[in-house]
């Protein structure tokens, strides 16, 4: 039978640090967690910044910054026309006062 020698805890612990060393992984002698595989990944920040597109300037701000100029928002003007479409048939929002939590509070006061 072949007997191998065993090398010391001394020596593989040498080992185990340049072995750190060289593959630029942290050095960790008890074997704690200390969470190095979660900290060499990736950052996944930078990729979701690149995956959505770059915010404009909101129109309000544009228009704040521009007073001179007269820009008109084609939201707001669709918006607009639409709510008055809608009072025209009865379906807009209720004045106030004359909702249903107003209806309701009014029974409730009898």
């Amino acid at each position: 039978m072949s007997f191998t020698p065993v090398p010391s805890k001394d020596r593989l612990l040498k080992l185990a640090q340049l072995t750190a060393n060289i593959f630029h992984r942290a050095y960790n002698p008890t074997g704690q967690r200390v969470g190095g595989k979660i900290l060499r990944k990736q950052l996944i920040g930078p990729a979701i910044i690149k995956w959505y597109p770059r915010q404009l300037i909101p129109f309000r701000r544009l228009r704040l910054a521009l007073p001179e100029v007269e820009l008109v928002d084609a939201r707001e003007k669709q918006r607009l026309l639409d709510a008055a479409q809608k009072r025209k048939r009865g379906k807009g929002p209720p004045k106030k006062g004359q909702g249903k939590r107003a209806k309701i509070a009014a029974r409730r006061k009898k």
